[in-house]
């Protein structure tokens, strides 16, 4: 079996999905692309014929593979990037984990020697332009089998907290401290050297802070979308987006209780937006390469997948997929809790990520440090992704110099877990 490693990570930043998205004028299929291009100029593969040392493109976009997410997108945004022909490209599709089990396929099949010695993974969803389950048509039958209700997340977040009984005031003391962390993060710019800072035009009203510390654009979106918009009166501003849309640094626990319940609206609901993960738009990727692939590239290993599980469970709790799936990856990898020194657990509703973290009883301080779903925004396809993009940050991070390994994980729609452990390279 070859060792495989993630050698480059490179995202763009997370925008907060709806009219004010900072990417409502860019496409899915455009932010891959941007991506794919960021990646290659990171590992010296700008030239076409350089490119068919990667031997494929496997990348996600989860639960919408239509319109711009779909017709393979892995591929078409490959093509769109100016990539080579040779270079194939797949879609993966497991809802909410598809980023990472995007990441997980390509590395199997290098590890048994079926792939090449590079490949690119990830994803990409754009939940501004394609609403989560527009398109969908399930079998009329399906509700003979599992509670339709449960399709839809929120509602399974309202069972989670009832189940469980998870208060309200846990919910919102948990999204108030996500938001916090991930302020503190980007004050800090911790993720900078995996941000692609893209020049675009956004509405006039959420031109504000996006570029803090005034980098410099590494791509300019194309103006097909910017120009309709402009021509229906909308009013923009070209910026450059240099950090995640959706943190609210302001954030505090009566701000959170003063909203209402969303998904249900008897006397006990208390799953609400505020504490609830963001709908978003993004894109996200890796580079992978055996120690041969990384020798031809010139690159540096920095770490390395060592275990993976995903689980399924009763759809209506999907949420506690992580207190499944964690402890089936540490037992795959011969390991033990306390040996994991950083958790990346997505925070898709804030009732299922306190019974994560309390029922594996996980160090709050070591859980999501720069904040998570819910304060940095959970892009379904592209968040696996994105969370490996950021732990490889977290490794090269001095704070945590003392950091083996970082497990990552989350729950995943219709009833799934999964978790991945990630070593450092050293």
């Amino acid at each position: 079996m070859k060792e495989v490693f993630v050698v480059e990570a490179a995202r763009t930043p997370v925008a907060r999905a709806g009219k004010q998205s900072w990417f409502t004028n860019v496409r899915a299929d455009e932010l891959s692309a941007i991506v794919f291009k960021e990646l290659r100029k990171r590992v010296g593969l700008e030239d076409k014929a350089k490119q068919g040392i990667i031997d494929d493109v496997v990348w996600a976009a989860t639960a919408n593979a239509f319109m711009e997410q779909g017709l393979n997108i892995g591929r078409l945004a490959w093509i769109l990037s100016d990539g080579s022909y040779d270079v194939p490209g797949c879609t993966v599709d497991r809802f909410c984990a598809s980023g990472l089990n995007s990441i997980e396929f390509a590395i199997a099949t290098m590890m048994n020697g079926w792939g090449g010695d590079v490949a690119i993974a990830g994803g990409c969803q754009h939940m501004s332009h394609i609403p989560m389950g527009a398109g969908a048509d399930v079998h009329p039958d399906l509700g003979n089998y599992m509670n339709m209700m449960a399709i839809n997340m929120g509602y399974t977040a309202e069972i989670v907290a009832r189940r469980f009984n998870i208060s309200r005031e846990q919910q919102d003391q948990f999204s108030m401290e996500s938001h916090l962390k991930c302020a503190a993060a980007q004050a800090a710019n911790k993720t900078k050297d995996v941000l692609i800072p893209i020049q675009c035009k956004v509405p006039a009203k959420a031109a504000k802070n996006t570029n803090p510390f005034g980098v410099a654009p590494a791509y300019v979106a194309t103006d097909h979308l910017a120009k309709a918009a402009a021509e229906k009166g909308d009013e923009l501003a070209e910026v450059v987006c240099a950090r995640d849309q959706g943190v609210r640094p302001e954030t505090t626990m009566e701000s959170l209780a003063a909203m209402a319940p969303v998904f249900m609206q008897d006397e006990i609901a208390s799953v609400t937006a505020g504490n609830s993960s963001q709908i978003n738009d993004a894109a996200a990727g890796v580079v992978l390469a055996t120690e041969e692939g990384a020798k031809a590239l010139g690159k540096k290993p920095i770490m390395k997948m060592v275990s993976w599980a995903v689980v399924g469970l009763e759809p209506d709790i999907m949420g506690i997929g992580p207190t499944l799936a964690i402890p089936k990856a540490l037992k795959r990898a011969g390991m033990t809790q306390d040996q994991i020194g950083l958790w990346e657990v997505n925070e898709a509703f804030a009732s299922q990520s306190v019974y994560c973290r309390d029922t594996l009883g996980l160090p709050k301080d070591r859980v999501n440090v720069w904040g998570s779903g819910i304060s940095i925004g959970h892009p379904l396809a592209c968040t696996g992704a994105r969370i490996a993009c950021d732990i490889t940050a977290l490794f090269k991070d001095p704070d945590f110099a003392d950091v083996e390994y970082i497990m990552e994980s989350m729950c995943i729609g219709h009833g799934h877990g999964a978790a991945a452990i990630w070593q450092r390279v050293k």
